[in-house]
C-alpha cells in the first residue's frame, strides 16, 4: 500500500526552567494511505506529540516528517485534544471556519455537520452546546476543511473523549466513510479495545518510544498491550466484558 507519512528518526525535547524532557525519540514510523491508524500509549507517552508533529504544529527536534505528496491546508487537518474558541459563533459559523473559501459552500458545510448528526444543530450557539456536541462540530470542521477526502488525512487527538455511545457511533460512522472516499485517519486513543475495532493499523508508544506497530489486532493484543501500559491486559469474554456501542 502507498505510504502517506513516514517518521524518520524523530525526538522532540521540551526544555522546562531546569531541565530537558524528551517526549519522544528516535520514533521511525510508516502510515499508510486510505488507512485508520490509532497511536496508543499511557499518559505522557508521546501520542499528542506525535500528532502535532505529524500536523505541522511544531517541529522535531532531530529526524524528519515526510509526507508522501504535497499537502495544503485543505488536504490535512488536525483536531486537538483541547480547543478553545473565543467567540461565540453557531455550530455552522464554526464548521465554516475551517474551509479556505472566505464563503464555504454551504453544501460543504452541510456535509461535513450531516456526518457528525448535528445538522438540524448548526443554528445553535457552539458555546451552549454539551461537550460531546462542541466535540463533533470540531471533527466536522476538519471535515469540511479538506476539499476531497481522497488524499487527504484528519489527525485527531482523543476525538471520543466526550461521547455518549450514540456519538461515538456516529464519529466512527462518519470516519469510515472518509476512509472509504480514499481519506487517511490518524488518531490517538486511550481505550485500546475502541481503537481495535475503528483502526486498521496501530503504533504503541511508551515513554516517547515505539514499542509495536503493524496491524491493529497484533499491536492491541493484550501481549502487547501489557508492556505499553506495564499492567496486565486481559482479553473480553462473553461473561466479563465492557458494554460498548454497536460500530
Amino acid at each position: 500500500m502507498e505510504p502517506l507519512m513516514t517518521f524518520r528518526g524523530v525526538s522532540m525535547s521540551f526544555f522546562g526552567h531546569s531541565m530537558r524532557g524528551m517526549a519522544l525519540e528516535s520514533v521511525d514510523a510508516v502510515f499508510v494511505q486510505g488507512r485508520t491508524t490509532a497511536i496508543v500509549g499511557a499518559n505522557a507517552s508521546g501520542k499528542s506529540t506525535m500528532l502535532r508533529l505529524a500536523a505541522g504544529v511544531i517541529r522535531p527536534t532531530e529526524g524528519a516528517v515526510v509526507w508522501s505528496r504535497a499537502q495544503r491546508a485543505t488536504s490535512r487537518a488536525f483536531v486537538p485534544q483541547r480547543s478553545a474558541l473565543a467567540a461565540d459563533f453557531t455550530a455552522r459559523e464554526t464548521v465554516s471556519l475551517g474551509t479556505a473559501a472566505k464563503e464555504a459552500p454551504a453544501a460543504r458545510v452541510d456535509a461535513a455537520l450531516e456526518a457528525v448528526g448535528l445538522l438540524s444543530r448548526g443554528h445553535v450557539r457552539y458555546h451552549s452546546m454539551s461537550g460531546g456536541e462542541q466535540q463533533r462540530v470540531r471533527v466536522a470542521r476538519a471535515l469540511a476543511q479538506v476539499e476531497h477526502a481522497d488524499g487527504s488525512a484528519l489527525l485527531l487527538d482523543e476525538p471520543f473523549s466526550s461521547l455518549d455511545p450514540a456519538e461515538v457511533a456516529r464519529l466512527v460512522e462518519a470516519l469510515r466513510a472518509f476512509t472509504g472516499a480514499g481519506g487517511s485517519v490518524i488518531l490517538s486513543l486511550h481505550d485500546a479495545g475502541l481503537a481495535r475495532e475503528v483502526a486498521q493499523a496501530a503504533i504503541a508508544l511508551r515513554q516517547g518510544r515505539v514499542l509495536a506497530s503493524g496491524g491493529a489486532d497484533e499491536v492491541l493484543a493484550p501481549a502487547s498491550l501489557r508492556a505499553v501500559y506495564a499492567h496486565e491486559m486481559l482479553e473480553a469474554t462473553e461473561r466479563a466484558r465492557w458494554l460498548r456501542p454497536r460500530l
